[in-house]
């Protein structure tokens, strides 16, 4: 598939023109508004601020509950989420679940023909990237708001087998869905976490980013809830890059030599062409973006590491906005597509700030998904 197909797929023929410059900030050297920043970067129909918090904005809105279930087994999974299906189905509400493959086939076996009535999706592949989870759920409410009633969702955004990179970008995720449903219509999401397989700090994180626990058929509120998405988005520091590898300046000059360094860092690491594409075509919109708003240079650098091909673009500009690029621009929204594309086509995007600059990380698997 050429370039151009790639982001059509991902657009779905929305524009491709725009970079991220709904969601930077001039360098931090430079004082005043910042004439970009955007009124909104939710979709409708949860109308938000410019931190993507709808009205109202606080931990476990008075219509959303965003629920932590731990469960070790076959027969706890069912335990902890048949009951929820049945009783939505049951009053005709819509019901989305998202989880494992292993998940995915339990419950279908275990709902019957009731499966037909339930919409599901294998996580592995919607949730790969943790920046695409709160768009799905965006698309899923926008869909079952016709209905007028409550909907449930069904989230399993971490499995055993994550890589460190991808636990730290979930974590962070985890904390983001409180900000993003905040103030939203009524309606449920429920998170299974395998105790089994997952190790005791990614669950004590776990415990920190959920407002309520579901146990037995019963909910509460959870006392060690802590991280509600608002501040600490884009805090830390990523790990660094072996020593070898050099990092290259670029400015409005350079953005094609920038497109042809990392098309033939792809190809040397046998990249199959569309993903190729696809990875050129998101470093150039992180590049371009750098240019614009991010003071007019910037610095780029490329690796292979454990099977994934990496590409960092680090500017002087300050992404301020909580939620960018996890919530798919309006058809009128002329700005803000750039990182959410980035989002759309990469394995995994991180995002980094502090009062130098921001850096992104974005990664590419060298096999494809399947």
């Amino acid at each position: 598939m050429s370039a151009a197909g790639s982001v059509e797929r991902a657009l779905a023929s929305e524009s491709n023109h725009c970079h991220v410059i709904a969601y930077r900030c001039q360098p931090a050297t430079m004082l005043g508004v910042d004439p970009t920043r955007p009124r909104s970067h939710t979709a409708t129909p949860l109308p938000a601020d410019a931190c993507g918090r709808g009205p109202c904005a606080h931990s476990g809105g008075p219509g959303f509950r965003h629920e932590l279930l731990f469960y070790s087994g076959a027969d706890e999974f069912l335990a902890g989420t048949l009951p929820l299906i049945d009783r939505a189905l049951e009053r005709e509400r819509p019901v989305l679940v998202a989880v494992r493959e292993t998940g995915l086939a339990l419950l279908r076996e275990a709902l019957g023909e009731r499966a037909a009535s339930v919409r599901f999706a294998d996580m592995r592949v919607l949730g790969r990237n943790p920046a695409r989870i709160i768009s799905a759920w965006h698309k899923f409410l926008q869909a079952a708001a016709s209905g007028g009633t409550q909907a449930l969702g069904v989230g399993e955004p971490i499995w055993p087998g994550r890589s460190a990179a991808e636990l730290t970008e979930c974590e962070r995720h985890e904390s983001l869905v409180n900000l993003a449903f905040a103030g939203a219509p009524p309606w449920r999401v429920l998170c299974p976490y395998d105790l089994e397989g997952l190790d005791d700090a990614v669950i004590e994180a776990a415990r920190r980013s959920h407002p309520f626990l579901a146990a037995h058929g019963a909910r509460e509120r959870n006392r060690l809830f802590r991280s509600d998405g608002r501040v600490g988005t884009f805090d830390g520091e990523l790990p660094p890059p072996p020593r070898s590898v050099r990092r290259t300046s670029f400015s409005r000059e350079r953005l094609r030599m920038v497109r042809r360094v990392v098309a033939r860092r792809a190809e040397e690491a046998r990249l199959d062409r569309e993903r190729s594409q696809q990875l050129v075509l998101a470093v150039s919109e992180l590049a371009s973006n750098s240019v614009q708003h991010g003071g007019g240079t910037g610095t780029f650098r490329v690796w292979q590491e454990n099977g994934t091909l990496l590409c960092e673009v680090q500017d002087g500009g300050r992404i301020e906005a909580p939620l960018a690029g996890r919530i798919r621009p309006g058809p009128d929204q002329l700005t803000g597509r750039g990182l959410w594309l980035v989002n759309q086509l990469c394995d995994l995007v991180q995002i980094r700030c502090d009062d130098t600059g921001t850096v992104v990380r974005v990664h590419m698997d060298l096999i494809g998904p399947d």
